[in-house]
């Protein structure tokens, strides 16, 4: 604070003396240009002028910085804001938190479901058929096809269904058409607008066809040894994508148990 006080008097002083020494020099030249043939007098005096405002504005600057009051009203204003940032800030990031947090329940409540009822199941089929009537329950599908690799061989075999309506999967091999792309890959598909001849859905309301296709691996030891097949009137959300990936490892430890045993 006393600092600033003494900058400031400081401040008056110099631009006190800068004035008194601006309207000499001024009435000087002044007096000059009356009594000589001083050619190109308008730029002197335009530079007196430049230097007179410069002067006014450093005293404007030199005033302002030591204004006290001033400053400190900019340092609470410049805490507050600061302060107000980081608290959205954590905020935000506590959001976020819970957000995930609800997400991950999410995911294990519908993971639990799916796998629900699977251990007392003794045969490849019904393990399938298990599944994908968890899957529609949980996730909302209205049709599913267990695509399972055969043991030693090349070819994927339909092994269970949901809903299907009079037809018959065909099998594929890895790479061959959609399902088989995703058993190369590794990484779950989404179709949209699915074409009216892929799948149909018949009941006593009528009949409808899904809009939306999901294809999603099932995997052991980083190999594919299954796909999944499922249509769905609504598109798939995130959470749908993620429960798919969590449930593939444990689907493929369970269908590998068949394949030993067999």
């Amino acid at each position: 604070m006393t600092n600033l006080g003494k900058y400031r008097k400081l401040s008056y002083i110099a631009i006190a003396v800068m004035v008194v020494t601006m309207l000499l020099s001024f009435a000087a030249l002044w007096n000059s240009l009356l009594t000589s043939d001083a050619k190109n007098e308008g730029w002197v005096i335009l530079f007196f002028l430049l230097a007179f405002l410069s002067g006014v504005f450093l005293f404007f600057l030199a005033y302002k910085s030591t204004d006290a009051p001033e400053l400190e009203n900019i340092k609470k204003t410049s805490f507050e804001a600061g302060k107000k940032e980081i608290l959205q800030e954590i905020e935000k990031r506590n959001q976020e938190v819970e957000k995930e947090k609800i997400e991950e329940e999410d995911i294990d409540k519908s993971t639990e479901g799916i796998l629900a009822g699977l251990k007392g199941i003794r045969t490849e089929t019904g393990l399938c058929n298990k599944v994908l009537t968890n899957l529609a329950n949980q996730l909302g599908f209205v049709q599913g096809i267990f695509y399972v690799k055969e043991t030693g061989g090349e070819l994927f075999n339909a092994a269970g269904d949901y809903a299907l309506t009079g037809m018959k999967p065909k099998s594929f091999k890895a790479g061959e058409n959609l399902p088989g792309q995703v058993a190369v890959h590794k990484a779950p598909v989404t179709v949209y607008d699915i074409p009216e001849e892929y799948f149909s859905i018949s009941s006593g309301l009528g009949s409808s066809k899904p809009r939306f296709l999901i294809l999603a691996p099932v995997l052991f030891k980083e190999e594919c040894v299954a796909v999944l097949e499922l249509a769905s009137f609504k598109k798939p959300d995130e959470l749908t994508i993620k429960v798919l990936n969590k449930i593939s490892s444990e689907l493929g430890i369970r269908l590998n148990k068949f394949a030993v045993a067999s």
